[in-house]
């Protein structure tokens, strides 16, 4: 059998909902993202090698339907695949979506891939060199099938720098704006990598 290496991203979450949210790693499943998580893993009858999940709880919950299905299956968590956090989390404390859009357009209006909004934060050049960094341990790894729960950013971004590797972070950062940064990643869309 071919070597296979999917991303997942997460069921529905409460920002995803348009609730309020207090940090980007406790954005939580809703009732929703928590049957989707199920529908999911009644979807998929291979069992994998590994499944790994980021330090995100919403794509642990996400997997967990799949890690009681397959329990023999090893897991991980790679804190390395997370959301992009591009805004200062203590900016975005008990946010909603609507509330931070302000922040959001004046982020995405200076496409700057090394600003860094603060503590908590990362830069567009930085969250590039987590994809490189995700990419590169799964070429090492010695499983056949592999699924990585993970975030619609992210899996943006594995695309685009897997279609564009020759080009700079500010090439690579205007293609991601262009492509709606990643709002187009549906909840529980599987995307295969190898």
């Amino acid at each position: 059998m071919p070597r296979q290496v999917f991303l997942i991203r997460h069921a529905e979450s409460m920002g995803n909902a348009g609730m309020r949210t207090t940090t980007p790693a406790g954005n939580n499943l809703t009732d929703k993202g928590r049957k989707q998580a199920g529908e999911l893993a009644a979807s998929i009858n291979e069992v994998p090698d590994l499944i790994v999940w980021s330090s995100y709880s919403r794509t642990r919950e996400t997997a967990l339907p799949l890690v009681q299905k397959y329990p023999e299956v090893r897991t991980e968590e790679w804190p390395d695949i997370q959301e992009f956090t591009y805004l200062n989390p203590n900016k975005c404390f008990n946010t909603t979506p609507e509330d931070r859009k302000p922040m959001v357009t004046a982020y995405w209006e200076a496409m700057d891939p090394d600003y860094n909004d603060g503590e908590g934060a990362e830069s567009f050049a930085e969250m590039i060199q987590r994809v490189k960094t995700m990419l590169r341990r799964v070429k090492e790894r010695p499983e056949d099938t592999i699924y990585i729960f993970t975030h619609g950013q992210f899996m943006e971004t594995v695309k685009i720098v897997l279609s564009h590797p020759d080009e700079n972070s500010a090439n690579l950062m205007r293609i991601f704006n262009e492509r709606n940064r990643g709002k187009l990643v549906a909840n529980c869309e599987i995307m295969r990598i190898i």
